[in-house]
């Protein structure tokens, strides 16, 4: 709840009686945990690691969760829809390796959608004000 609050408006969570840093610190160390986790699989996975492993999905993680319905402003979004996301970005990448696409159109592809779904999210933000 108080990430929602917080990312919402940190000003009016902070009225609220919400802990605004200290749910922040927590936020951001549960993140880097996880992180940490992620890139000790991956190079184990790998065999090893260098400091461009992972490069590139940072992209396809924004992209992923701006496809399944999470807000880029801030304050809205599931866990689930992120899920979802995640599935139809992967369809469309293996839709684009099976139809021959370059690897580097595919970013631009991945590009396209990221913009596509911010610009209706922020749409459909400065809609509501």
């Amino acid at each position: 709840k108080y990430m929602y609050a917080i990312g919402g408006n940190p000003q009016a969570a902070e009225v609220a009686g919400v802990p605004v840093n200290l749910t922040l610190v927590l936020i951001y160390a549960k993140a880097a945990a996880f992180y940490g986790m992620a890139g000790y699989m991956l190079g184990a996975k790998a065999g090893g690691a260098s400091v461009n492993t992972g490069l590139g999905y940072e992209m396809e993680a924004i992209a992923a969760c701006a496809l399944g319905g999470v807000s880029v402003t801030g304050g809205r979004g599931k866990v689930s829809s992120a899920f979802i996301g995640v599935a139809v970005l992967e369809l469309l990448k293996t839709a684009l390796q099976y139809l021959g696409v370059s690897p580097n159109a595919q970013y631009i592809a991945i590009g396209i959608v990221i913009f596509i779904a911010a610009s209706l999210d922020i749409r459909k933000y400065l809609t509501k004000k």
